[in-house]
């Protein structure tokens, strides 16, 4: 008989932390009975908060999913010390080292306690791995390394019609196309993806697709338009995802532009492991996990994060067809060999349970 797994979700749907918890707890169900908890969209930022906060804080307080176990990413109010079950925290974000300074803030608060009280801490990068084990002092044996992953059935380039996804995006077949995805939310006085925005004007003979929305959006469009790159352009806004394997597929070389703070280290890139299980030729910025992730620099180019660099590795991609081919079957091949979601919940499912 399966132990019962209930999933507790910090976000609403739309966001890459629930995305990835759920394709997670999706390949955990030949282990577990799943059960979801998810926190409801909302139309505002103040309505999602509100929801989060009933989802997380309040409800909890008298009708807490019932299980064996429970998995939470740590990206919402949940307070695991209330937890009876067996507490698994995938531990998706960091703002900071929290093993220097323990964190001021409500929220943060409330996670850093998580970190202590999970009876398993899976963290996502190298960065966070070492803080939950000092943070563990004792217990490094329930602290595990376990990054971001992603569906290489899904996300599979045989299966999209390219030719036909370019016209569906309105893209020439023979124009080199730069992608980003992901997100546009800001972050300390910068937007995601602003990296790449800012090398932009030194690759004035590429179209650019930007796959996502957010509130960055508007400052993305604002500042298109004052470099004069309009035609160069195209926003796709929210997609489906049904949609974003053949969004993906329209690219030629896509992009991963991480920048400089503790932050950043702590994090594993879903939209990375994307791209790679796409065959896409990928350029990051060599920062924390965006290395391992890239082999290296033997699955993709790492480049240092500032913008003359960064459009220095996506020319050189640009004017070698045969090396973007190469770069993206090496990254499909890691992808399916270390980052599936099927060998990342047998690992999970391996340490909770204690089977091999």
């Amino acid at each position: 008989m399966k132990s019962k797994l209930a999933i507790l979700y910090g976000q609403a749907p739309e966001f890459s932390t629930s995305f990835q918890t759920r394709e997670l707890a999706r390949h955990l169900e030949p282990w577990f009975d799943v059960n979801h908890f998810e926190v409801r969209s909302g139309a505002s930022f103040f309505g999602r908060q509100i929801a989060r906060l009933s989802q997380n804080l309040f409800s909890p307080a008298y009708k807490f999913p019932s299980g064996n176990f429970l998995l939470y990413g740590n990206d919402g109010f949940v307070d695991l010390r209330r937890v009876a079950a067996k507490r698994i925290l995938y531990w998706y974000d960091a703002p900071e080292d929290w093993s220097l300074h323990k964190p001021t803030g409500f929220k943060d608060r409330i996670r850093y306690q998580n970190v202590l009280a999970a009876d398993h801490v899976f963290a996502v990068s190298a960065a966070q791995l070492g803080v939950a084990k000092k943070l563990r002092r004792g217990r490094e044996h329930s602290v595990h390394y376990l990054p971001v992953g992603v569906d290489c059935a899904f996300f599979d380039p045989a299966l999209v019609d390219r030719i036909a996804a370019r016209h569906r995006f309105g893209i020439n077949p023979r124009e080199v196309t730069i992608g980003y995805l992901g997100y546009l939310g800001r972050w300390k006085n910068r937007f995601a993806g602003e990296a790449l925005l800012e090398a932009a004007p030194l690759l004035k003979d590429h179209k650019f697709l930007i796959i996502g929305s957010g509130p960055a959006l508007a400052d993305w469009k604002k500042r298109v338009a004052e470099l004069g790159l309009e035609k160069q352009f195209i926003f796709t806004g929210f997609i489906p995802l049904s949609d974003l394997p053949a969004a993906i597929a329209v690219t030629d070389i896509c992009v991963d532009t991480l920048e400089p703070g503790f932050h950043s280290e702590a994090r594993s890139e879903t939209k990375l492991k994307q791209y790679m299980a796409m065959a896409r030729a990928c350029v990051a910025t060599d920062i924390g996990e965006n290395r391992v992730d890239l082999d290296d620099g033997r699955a993709g180019l790492l480049t240092a994060p500032n913008p003359a660099a960064l459009a220095e590795a996506i020319v050189r991609l640009a004017n070698d067809s045969a090396e973007r081919e190469r770069l993206g079957k090496l990254a499909r091949a890691r992808a399916q060999n270390v980052y599936s979601w099927e060998l990342h919940a047998r690992a999970l499912a391996e340490r909770v349970l204690g089977t091999s």
